[in-house]
């Protein structure tokens, strides 16, 4: 058999069979018990549901020996203490018949599933499986009744409703809450729904055993307390769909049959010392059929509504995602063009002002040589003013420049270490105050080489550093970590770039990266730009985390190469 609730995969299949077998024929003997005193039909075969259920839930190829263990065990199990009879294995047979049609008409349904959550499971269920496949053991069993000399000709119509309809609510009844039970269990059940569950249960068998311990005072009106029972079925169904329904219909059934063929609810006689016959264990046939009928399928309706709303939640967030996907997409797309476009007009820009620029800048540095003024005139003033101006400009270029230049780093294996070294004394240098400020150092020297472009990121690194000693002006901590880690199973080189200067604020932070945005007043706004682009050039990432008044801190992280990758990156 598969994997199920009821008996785990894992047992060997001669204990599996074992138990099988000893669960049918207790299940046989319990509908021998079920039949009204004088009559030769049970009100109602279990055997036919548990067989059913076995069928379903076990492969093809054990359907054989399922099937053996039928054929032996109900002879040996009813009557229980006397011999097998001829006649009990030609209703052995009957039965073996009915569940192997069943269970192959619902295998030829086409996505029969035993969990019984959809309309159209359950309709398979009570049309082929309860009303079709059961003729064949009514009729056989009938049929062996009347060659028995059991019942009269006259009498075998009456005989086999009531013997297909106890077939019936074995397949309905028993066979739905194994099949259930079987593929879920408790699953997906928090303990204050399984109490409720309980609660439920106890509260509907108590108050079916009150209905049906009462006898009615007169046959000749008719007395409907037996529908009591739909309030709990409908609550079974609302909260607990297939699992909780069936459980509740085998609850009422248990309590409808024990009182009834004990001789007492509104299906049998007032008069007291009659038997029960079976025109009327027919009426409670009809009614646990209605009943059981009824609060399968609104179960099922319950549960093909929920599939529906859940499939619809998860489509409904499937194409939230993709909106927001397709948005972001289009956002960096849009951006890449901008930046392109960006890129293509500073270039010609930058080329058509840096040959004007030049001739300004030779003609200033030719009068200052050739006629050098004084220190505090006008025309000196006003030539180192257009000198500083020049170089403010050029700056500008380069940085423009650099911002439109492709960034298709040359990868070659380089120590990451002497690269952050070369760029944190280049800006030491070039910062006018740098000397204020404490450098400290922490560095794994192990680091292997990795593949890089030496000159880009030296470049990117440079503008952090700049950018770090600016922030100090009066003085400071530079504090620089270049560390190895390992993030979602890759090893990473974490460089953090910590100042103590006074923080950015959360408005500048949401434009940092944006180009041409700058809060100095002699800054370009393409530093950071210029620095995120050759980053992620190096399949990197750097990040910046800053709280005002405590400082400021970017962390680059760049992908570390094994030496297998970089010796072929330098090939």
């Amino acid at each position: 058999m598969p994997e199920s609730k009821l008996i785990p995969h894992r047992w060997p299949p001669l204990v599996r069979l074992a138990v099988f077998a000893l669960v049918y024929g207790a299940s046989a003997w319990l509908g021998t018990q079920l039949t009204p005193g004088g009559e030769h039909v049970s009100a109602m075969w279990p055997a036919s549901g548990v067989a059913l259920t076995a069928l379903l839930l076990s492969r093809l190829r054990h359907w054989p020996a399922l099937l053996g263990v039928m054929l032996v065990a109900e002879p040996l199990f009813c009557p229980p203490g006397q011999l097998p009879t001829l006649a009990g294995f030609a209703f052995a047979l009957g039965n073996v018949l009915e569940a192997l049609a069943g269970a192959f008409l619902l295998r030829l349904y086409a996505g029969f599933r035993p969990s019984l959550e959809r309309v159209r499971d359950v309709l398979a269920l009570a049309l082929l499986s309860a009303v079709l496949s059961t003729t064949l053991s009514a009729t056989v069993g009938t049929t062996v009744n009347a060659l028995q000399g059991k019942l009269h000709l006259a009498e075998w119509w009456s005989q086999w409703r009531v013997y297909w309809v106890g077939d019936a609510m074995g397949v309905l009844l028993v066979a739905s809450v194994l099949l259930t039970w079987a593929t879920r269990g408790l699953e997906g059940w928090s303990r204050a729904r399984r109490l409720e569950l309980a609660a439920l249960l106890g509260t509907l068998g108590l108050t079916m055993h009150l209905v049906f311990h009462w006898t009615p005072p007169d046959t000749a009106v008719y007395h409907p307390v037996n529908y009591l029972a739909f309030p709990f079925i409908l609550w079974a169904a609302l909260r607990f769909e297939a699992r909780g329904t069936t459980a509740a219909l085998f609850t009422l059934a248990v309590v409808a049959l024990g009182h009834t063929l004990g001789g007492n609810g509104p299906f049998v006689s007032s008069q007291p010392g009659l038997a029960v016959t079976n025109h009327q264990v027919l009426f409670l046939q009809s009614f646990l059929a209605a009943v059981g009928l009824s609060g399968l399928l609104l179960a099922a309706a319950l549960a093909e509504r929920r599939h529906a709303q859940e499939k619809a939640t998860r489509l409904n967030l499937e194409l939230r995602q993709s909106l927001e996907e397709l948005a972001t997409t289009q956002q960096e797309l849009v951006r890449r063009e901008r930046l392109a476009a960006l890129g293509e007009l500073s270039a010609s820009v930058a080329h058509e002002v840096r040959n004007p620029l030049a001739v300004i800048a030779n003609s200033v540095a030719a009068l200052l040589r050739v006629a050098p003024p004084e220190p505090d005139s006008t025309a000196g003033v006003l030539l180192r003013a257009m000198s500083e101006e020049v170089s403010r400009l050029d700056h500008l270029i380069n940085d423009l420049l650099d911002f439109s230049r492709p960034m298709e780093p040359r990868l070659l294996p380089q120590s990451l270490v002497s690269v952050v070294d070369g760029a944190l004394e280049a800006s030491v240098r070039l910062v006018p105050g740098a000397d204020a400020v404490r450098v400290m150092r922490v560095e794994d020297l192990e680091l292997p080489d990795t593949p890089l472009d030496g000159q880009l990121l030296h470049l990117a690194l440079g503008n952090l550093f700049t950018n770090a000693l600016q922030a100090m002006p009066e003085g400071g901590t530079l504090r620089v970590e270049l560390r190895r880690e390992e993030r979602e199973g890759q090893s990473l080189a974490s460089l953090a770039i910590r100042d103590s200067g006074p923080g950015i604020p959360p408005e500048v932070m949401a434009h940092l990266f944006q180009p041409f945005y700058t809060t100095k007043a002699s800054g370009t706004g393409l530093g950071l730009a210029i620095v995120r682009r050759i980053v992620e050039a190096h399949q990197g990432e750097v990040r910046v985390l800053s709280t005002v008044g405590q400082g400021t801190t970017f962390l680059v992280l760049l992908p570390l190469g094994e030496p297998s990758r970089a010796v072929a990156s330098a090939a």
